[in-house]
């Protein structure tokens, strides 16, 4: 790409889209994690394939449909039916522990079902062995038995595979063109997966992403990259096409930059995703990041991130807020993240913790209610999450309360506020804020869509419908302004940004339920002398 003897000076491409995959499926938390990739593989992935084969038409009608195209429908139109037997396949042969993992499960439900106080220690030599050594059996305060993974112990074994981890670069010309992440595998290139994809065969821990993504903003070798990631000769010549030697656009600090303690300034990264800098600390929550596409919707990318963040802060394990496609892409700059921690070893909750750890991450912090990170000129407190959970015993969840330049934020994110004497204690401790950020998709999935998989049966139809994982509706929201008297309040644009359909899929119209209890929200602070608006796409702005 230069003349001999000098420096080569490009850069990645602001528009190549890195899409993490885990067995040829497009990497979520629940991918991630050992016990719950398991369920996932053997519940969902290989049942899926195996339903493709069968009939692909009806895949191909209702992956075409947006009212059924987040459902388990692989989004192909029809064809390349013998690479998905091919896949099918692959994934049975490697996918023997899995199974058996799954299998172990239902043994040792059946194993437990029948205790009821009787001492659990004569069991453990029934344990199934594919879960032998890895779960401790306990009783609740009910006298029902259950058992807790080791979780830790997991990542160590055959369940936790890097070999299946593997990196898709891909240059794409606008946002959501990609199909459902969740439903569709990503066959491979060499089998006409992705005209000019190039794939990474490198675990997502492995350092030599960080050069990679590096890239983005300062001027790298592409040939010496391809050594550091071993690319055989064949891929080389698509991964130089993933460069260029324009630099990106500079970042823009311009009007509101923070230069010392005292002023603020906020950007808005679309969905959840929201930078916090005082001159002194950059914090950024839930990080889904743009890629810089042509579009008419406001941006801001990858570009526009400082050199440095110094936290960032992920307030629940849904694909929407924690997500390794992003991360991976920002692991260089980041010095620590906060996560809400768990309990530990339930099937259902992961810990996010190990799992960012696994993602090569070097600080990971966990906070639990009314924890506090204590910062150069304010604080991080962990605040109670409510709701969005489907009643489900999830841990691993947390809002955060942020002090920062003598000014105050409640990122409140998909908070359902089902439970307002939490708030009200809460607002006791922290006082009022100038500052509120909340989530209103008050019209959730319901609990089997991502769940589903992990239950020990199947949860009855009515009871899956009446157990949505939502946010706050208008009025619950407006107890939490009220309550803390926000000056501000910002409503997240709830996957209407183009780059969140591939992650939501969500066919939202000016008559869809979320926007109308939005707009009423706003509408009501506005009414009561409150900055209130619903933010879409990009917004910056600063206190001083």
């Amino acid at each position: 790409m230069t003349a001999p003897g000098t420096t080569a000076r490009y850069f990645l491409r602001g528009d190549v889209e890195a899409e993490p995959l885990v067995d040829r499926w497009y990497a979520w938390v629940h991918l991630v994690a050992p016990a719950t990739a398991a369920f996932v593989v053997v519940e969902r992935h290989l049942r899926m394939m195996e339903s493709y084969v069968r009939s692909p038409a009806m895949h191909a009608a209702a992956a075409a449909n947006p009212a059924t195209r987040s459902g388990p429908f692989l989004d192909l139109g029809g064809a390349r039916v013998a690479e998905v037997r091919a896949l099918l396949e692959a994934t049975r042969a490697r996918a023997r522990h899995r199974r058996e993992f799954v299998a172990a499960f239902a043994e040792l439900d059946e194993l437990l079902e029948g205790m009821t106080g009787a001492a659990l220690e004569p069991l453990y030599p029934s344990v199934p062995a594919a879960l032998r050594g890895l779960v401790e059996l306990e009783y609740d305060r009910h006298h029902r038995a259950r058992c807790r993974l080791y979780e830790r112990l997991l990542y160590t074994g055959a369940l936790a595979d890097p070999s299946e981890q593997c990196l898709r670069l891909v240059r794409s010309d606008r946002d959501g063109d990609r199909p459902f992440a969740f439903s569709t595998p990503r066959l491979p290139v060499a089998d006409g997966g992705g005209e000019g994809a190039v794939e990474l065969a490198v675990p997502f821990a492995a350092p030599e992403l960080d050069a990679l993504f590096r890239a983005r903003t300062a001027p790298a070798d592409p040939d010496a990259l391809a050594d550091a990631l071993n690319l055989d000769a064949g891929s080389r010549p698509r991964f130089r096409e993933l460069f260029t030697a324009e630099p990106p656009r500079a970042w823009q600090g311009g009007e509101g930059t923070p230069t010392g303690s005292g002023r603020v300034r906020v950007s808005y990264f679309g969905h959840a995703c929201v930078l916090f800098e005082d001159g002194d600390v950059s914090i950024l929550v839930d990080p889904v990041i743009a890629y810089d596409h042509a579009s008419d919707v406001p941006r801001l990318s990858f570009a526009d991130l400082p050199d440095r963040i110094d936290y960032v802060l992920i307030t629940h394990a849904h694909h929407d807020h924690v997500l390794p496609e992003a991360l991976l892409q920002i692991r260089h700059k980041v010095g620590t993240v906060v996560v809400p921690g768990s309990d530990g070893g339930g099937l259902m909750d992961p810990s996010l913790r190990l799992v960012v750890e696994h993602l090569g991450f070097p600080d990971v912090r966990e906070v639990r209610e009314l924890d506090v990170v204590r910062l150069p000129n304010g604080a991080i407190t962990a605040v109670p999450f409510v709701g969005e959970h489907h009643d489900l015993a999830i841990r691993s969840k947390t809002t955060y309360h942020l002090r920062l330049g003598g000014r105050t934020v409640l990122v409140g994110a998909d908070t359902a506020n089902v439970n307002p004497a939490v708030y009200e204690r809460v607002h006791d401790l922290v006082g009022d804020i100038d500052l509120l950020f909340l989530g209103m998709e008050c019209e959730g999935a319901p609990a089997s869509w991502v769940y589903g998989p992990y239950f020990a049966r199947p949860l009855d139809r009515d009871h899956d419908q009446g157990r949505r994982g939502r946010a706050s509706t208008s009025q619950e929201a407006l107890d939490v302004v009220e309550r803390f008297d926000g000056a501000e309040v910002y409503v997240y644009a709830m996957g209407e940004e183009p780059w969140l359909y591939p992650l939501l899929g969500i066919p939202y119209t000016t008559e869809s339920f979320p926007l109308q209890e939005a707009e009423r929200l706003v509408k009501s602070c506005q009414a009561q002398g409150r900055h209130a608006e619903r933010l879409y796409g990009a917004k910056r702005w600063s206190w001083s």
